[in-house]
């Protein structure tokens, strides 16, 4: 076949191929586009109010006790409380109260798998948390860098319940609670919320070497408009959780506990914690998320422990008690780190519908109701009283999994 006949034939060929690639791209095909996912809330109503305007108020008002010092030296981390806000609230408070807006870009907040038992640590398949005071981005590019460790896996939500697909994160408080805290602090970031699991060896021992593997994950997205959380109360004391090493002078027992516990947070020794803990058999359920915020600070950070509180002390319930305490932690090296007003919204308050009126996933504009129980009203929430609150809001953290499955809020 000689050049002009070969020529002629390509021509129509190229032709035609050249149309294929024309229909088959993206922006001729008319993809169906990207479905925006949410997390509803789970213990909206129960750890928090549920309406917009009463929720902002009860902040506000934490936040005005709250006595916490301004100090110039940049915060890079902070131990709080979960716990519902009519127990913990004033406590928690302290360890946000000193954020400006737009002061942080990213918050990785780490907290304790409550509501499942898993294996090192899981994030959310979701574009963003809802919670009544708005919208709380994940930040995209941090979550493909973490998820290309085999210590993170990314899950889907599934609020109907399937043997299959085990609901971590569907009910998880640890992440959420903290959120409206924050929201109204920075009003806008994003978010990289990371549940924790068991990190033991193939002996069911705790590992030291996952939390450093963990850290090293984590470390390259910790930069300087970075702020790490570690969402934690501290002794868990009674029955329901596996914890009552005494029965006499309990309060006094109980500070005595959680002193040790401070003084190797303090001194952001790890081996310290791990070996109290081993020595005192001690329940705390932030555990993991506070030793991996440990490694993660810089060796020049300072410490301090800002407001502390034993639940027995203000419910008198003897059988059953939570410590809350606030930690921050300041690299002194780093410049003071300023707020930036100017580039961050209002925030958008607005009603939101709850986990237990999504069925499938969170996102969608009718979603179909559920079968799970309903929270109790935001007003009755906000203003129980603390004993109830400890009671009914906060699960036990040695129940078996699947007791914590069946009823996400921990009633008796």
């Amino acid at each position: 076949m000689n050049t002009h006949i070969r020529t002629r034939l390509l021509v129509p060929v190229a032709a035609l191929l050249a149309a294929a690639m024309l229909l088959l791209s993206p922006t001729a095909l008319a993809a169906p586009a990207h479905r925006y996912i949410v997390r509803a809330p789970a213990v909206m109503g129960v750890y928090y109010p549920e309406a917009p305007e009463t929720l902002l108020k009860t902040l506000q008002d934490l936040y005005a006790a709250a006595d916490a010092p301004d100090i110039a030296e940049p915060m890079v981390g902070c131990i709080a409380s979960p716990a519902p806000y009519g127990l913990a609230g004033s406590v928690t408070a302290q360890a946000f109260k000193n954020l400006k807006p737009g002061q942080y870009d990213r918050v990785i907040i780490l907290t304790a798998a409550h509501m499942a038992d898993i294996e090192n640590c899981s994030v959310e398949a979701v574009d963003a948390f809802v919670t009544p005071l708005g919208p709380v981005p994940l930040d995209e590019d941090a979550m493909r860098q973490i998820l290309f460790s085999p210590l993170f896996t990314a899950r889907s939500l599934s609020y109907r319940k399937v043997d299959k697909h085990p609901q971590v994160h569907e009910y998880e408080y640890g992440v959420e609670a903290l959120l409206p805290y924050l929201q109204e602090r920075l009003h806008e970031f994003k978010l990289v919320p990371i549940v924790v699991g068991r990190l033991n060896d193939a002996g069911g021992k705790f590992n030291p070497a996952a939390v450093e593997a963990i850290a090293r994950v984590l470390r390259p997205i910790v930069n300087e408009r970075t702020l790490v959380v570690a969402s934690s109360s501290f002794t868990h004391f009674g029955n329901d959780f596996s914890n009552r090493p005494f029965n006499d002078n309990i309060i006094a027992n109980i500070e005595h506990l959680d002193r040790q516990a401070f003084d190797c947070v303090m001194a952001l020794d790890m081996k310290c914690f791990a070996k109290y803990l081993d020595a005192t058999h001690n329940v705390i359920d932030g555990r993991h998320p506070i030793e991996i915020l440990m490694k993660l600070m810089p060796p020049q950070t300072r410490a301090r422990i800002l407001a502390y509180e034993v639940s027995a002390s203000k419910t008198g319930d003897l059988n059953r008690s939570m410590s809350f305490a606030a930690f921050t932690f300041h690299d002194p090296k780093r410049p003071p780190l300023e707020g930036r007003p100017d580039k961050v919204r209002p925030l958008p308050l607005r009603p939101v519908a709850s986990a237990q009126n999504v069925e499938a996933t969170p996102s969608g504009p009718q979603p179909e109701a559920s079968a799970e129980p309903q929270p109790k009203p935001a007003e009755e929430a906000a203003n129980a009283p603390a004993k109830n609150a400890v009671k009914a809001a906060v699960p036990s953290a040695k129940a078996p999994a699947e007791k914590k499955k069946r009823n996400p809020y921990g009633n008796p």
